[in-house]
């Protein structure tokens, strides 16, 4: 399991270590270095692929060094070191002057097994493409991942992710969640020789329907969900802004799915602006889906010379915050307070 996160001189960064758990939310203000950090580590993935660019790949787009050092501190290089539990450490490091990416360990003493879904993700969509690449069971958008439930209907999931033992398969278990979380139910269909798949919804098992006759919310959250429950016990799972189109009920069922594929062994990390997610995950602290000391939230803001800092907010037993920060999911109540005449 990845345990810490160490970056200098890259992007907002001067010198910041960000922690992780079982489930990590980066939280922050716009522009304070939530995706920064997630690029970081998608560099060093993407590092241990060999891969023509180290600065960019199906999952990156950082440019050049120009861009993607922290031109503030003046940096001639940055670095990013990835630790484990195990003490297991990759680090990558990037001059001005050879302009080539230098790994120092061994990238083989980590198998980060990441899956990402950035923000750009597809969503409804008439029909969703074949995946032909069995190295890429997400695409560079989250594309292939209806074909994904297609291809792997009776695809047993890993025990300790099943909540209802009514059936393992892949299928079954993807709309136990859908319909938990937004009371619908999917259907998925090859389109034979067209390398098409369509995907369609119904409620209350009525007339199914295609994507674009739903709420796009519901095209969201199908991914996550199939994603959560497929891959391996042991991988990483990020993704970034989980709560697009979905209701706060949604937002906060989702949280707990997070919570509980994380006590099942799929280390998750999210990128969120929602309350919603941050107090689900609290509930699920609360509700025991999910220790306290397995949840590492990182908030992130800007100090007075425009570099990004980490505040890591505790909470306890029961899910109440125990270091709180300005600004962290602050703005209902402040809102409320104006409201009120306080």
């Amino acid at each position: 399991m990845l345990k810490k996160l160490n970056i200098s001189n890259f992007k907002c960064f001067s010198e910041i270590s960000i922690p992780f758990g079982k489930i990590t939310l980066f939280s922050g203000t716009n522009s304070s270095g939530k995706s920064s950090a997630i690029q970081a580590l998608l560099l060093i993935e993407n590092s241990s692929q060999n891969t023509n660019s180290q600065l960019n790949s199906n999952w990156l787009d950082l440019g050049s060094f120009e861009e993607a050092r922290n031109f503030i501190t003046r940096a001639e290089s940055f670095s990013i070191e990835l630790e484990t539990n195990d003490n297991a450490k990759s680090s990558f490091t990037y001059s001005e002057k050879e302009k080539i990416g230098l790994p120092i360990t061994n990238f083989n003493h980590i198998e980060l097994n990441l899956n990402y879904l950035s923000a750009h993700r597809v969503g409804p969509q008439n029909f969703y493409s074949k995946n032909f690449d069995s190295k890429n069971i997400i695409g560079k958008k989250g594309e292939f991942l209806i074909d994904l439930l297609n291809q792997n209907k009776t695809f047993n999931v890993e025990k300790s992710r099943i909540i209802t033992e009514d059936s393992y398969t892949l299928e079954y278990q993807v709309n136990y969640w859908l319909k938990k979380i937004l009371n619908v139910k999917l259907e998925v269909q090859d389109l034979g020789i067209t390398n098409l798949v369509s995907a369609s919804y119904s409620f209350n098992d009525n007339k199914m329907v295609r994507p674009y006759h739903v709420g796009a919310g519901i095209s969201y959250i199908v991914g996550i969900i199939i994603l959560g429950l497929y891959i391996e016990k042991g991988s990483v799972l990020i993704i970034e802004n989980p709560e697009i189109h979905l209701h706060p009920k949604a937002q906060s069922d989702l949280a707990d799915f997070f919570c509980f594929i994380a006590n099942a062994g799929i280390q998750v990390i999210i990128e969120s602006h929602s309350d919603h997610i941050f107090n689900g995950i609290r509930k699920s602290v609360f509700n025991n889906t999910i220790s306290n000391e397995d949840v590492k939230i990182n908030f992130f803001s800007m100090d007075n010379e425009n570099l990004s800092q980490n505040h890591l907010i505790e909470l306890s037993e029961k899910g109440k915050i125990m270091n709180y920060q300005k600004g962290l999911f602050d703005q209902f109540d402040n809102d409320l307070d104006i409201l009120l005449g306080l």
